[in-house]
């Protein structure tokens, strides 16, 4: 059998695009509406933990789509290593025959379908994206860039980190696609400039207070993974209108930024609104231009498989990958 290998520099290659990358967030908004309609098999993620590094096994499975599989991990100190903390790779399968179709860099696949998870809540929840600010300059945040400005027509571009390098080379990515940027002193400081603000951190404590939000805010947390981690405090679950999620399943067995304020007695389950509710029309998100609304995303496998599909199907389509036999 003939399978394609696709590496980082073939996934960048084909999303940096204006119109590759808008499509790749329309693949995702459908697969996160097929997730919450039912039209999925994604069992949960299967975790463990070997010392403090976090390994996951993540299948997925559409008639619609394909089916894949994702084997990723957690490794925080590759910081020291000079290598990206998650790493993986992504297999994708024919849904009817079975057949391997590609093995894909799961590193850049998982940071541009992060990103365009972002994107669609920004796109369907959103009141407006003039200004948006980055809380975290490491890799997750360097693909927002490049999506975000693929996607959007962003004014200005606030980027926070206590690593002032990385920020600087966001900063000047940032400027070379043409968007106003700057480094900001504080979160405070990004928060209070904002319309959309993203966190991307491992911190394990909060990173964006409630008590610096303010009207018509869009707060997005793509870090926190862990039960114990967050990066909102409860005043930021106290003042929002609409709590979206990729997953209720996923959110509510994995982050800290749902299971805390739950446990704390200010959520319940059904508070909380999958992004694929909101584009299959059953629920609302963003009833008003003043709301404040936050999106908690954990990643899930559908956007895997989402991902996946397009990125095999534009490389066939444009030649690109490395065709090996099995």
């Amino acid at each position: 059998m003939k399978v394609t290998v696709i590496g980082e520099r073939e996934v960048n290659e084909l999303l940096d695009f204006p119109e590759s990358a808008k499509k790749l967030v329309d693949a995702i908004a459908s697969a996160f509406r097929d997730y919450s309609v039912g039209r999925v098999v994604m069992p949960r993620r299967t975790v463990m933990y070997i010392d403090n590094d976090w390994w996951g096994v993540m299948p997925c499975g559409s008639r619609n789509v394909g089916f894949s599989v994702k084997i990723v991990n957690v490794i925080e100190s590759n910081k020291l290593r000079g290598l990206p903390t998650t790493q993986g790779i992504v297999i994708l399968l024919d849904d009817t025959t079975g057949v391997p179709l590609a093995v894909i860099n799961g590193t850049a696949l998982t940071a541009w379908r992060t990103a365009a998870a972002s994107a669609v809540s920004i796109k369907y929840v959103a009141a407006s994206v003039d200004n948006v600010a980055l809380i975290g300059a490491g890799l997750q945040a360097r693909y927002h860039v490049l999506l975000l400005t693929r996607v959007f027509n962003i004014k200005r571009l606030l980027i926070y980190s206590r690593t002032k390098g990385k920020a600087i080379e966001l900063m000047n990515l940032a400027r070379d696609r043409g968007v106003d940027s700057a480094i900001v002193d504080s979160g405070f400081d990004a928060v209070k400039q904002a319309d959309v603000v993203i966190a991307l951190t491992t911190s394990k404590e909060p990173v964006i207070y409630g008590s610096w939000l303010h009207e018509g805010m869009h707060v997005i947390s793509v870090g926190a993974p862990e039960r114990e981690s967050r990066e909102f405090d409860d005043d930021v679950i106290r003042k929002a209108s609409a709590i979206v999620v990729d997953s209720r399943e996923a959110v509510i067995n994995e982050t800290g930024d749902i299971i805390i304020p739950m446990k704390n007695g200010l959520l319940a389950e059904n508070n909380l609104i999958e992004i694929g509710e909101i584009i299959a029309g059953l629920r609302q998100g963003r009833a008003s231009s003043r709301d404040i609304t936050v999106f908690k995303t954990v990643g899930i496998a559908v956007e895997d498989l989402a991902a996946a599909s397009y990125v095999y199907r534009l490389a066939r389509d444009r030649g690109m990958g490395v065709t090996i036999e099995l």
